[in-house]
């Protein structure tokens, strides 16, 4: 299932398949380690538009509810 990083509930594991978004927001998630393509499992989704906490490459990283918007994600299977 394909949705954008913002919805995911906690513990859920997917597979970044793109980034919708400009230069500046692009380079900002690859400084955070975030690619198309890569694995991550969300620790703590973020209420209330708050930031969503997720695990990528063994390191734990805090993404803004809005840039969340922006990470098209598949959902990996049970």
């Amino acid at each position: 299932m394909i949705m954008t990083l913002e919805k995911l509930k906690d513990g859920m594991e997917a597979v970044v398949t793109q980034i919708h978004g400009g230069h500046h927001i692009r380079l900002r998630l690859g400084g955070l380690g975030v690619h198309p393509e890569d694995r991550l499992k969300v620790i703590r989704s973020g209420f209330f538009g708050g930031p969503v906490l997720i695990e990528i490459h063994g390191t734990q990283v805090g993404i803004g509810h809005g840039m969340a918007q922006k990470i098209e994600v598949e959902v990996m299977g049970s």
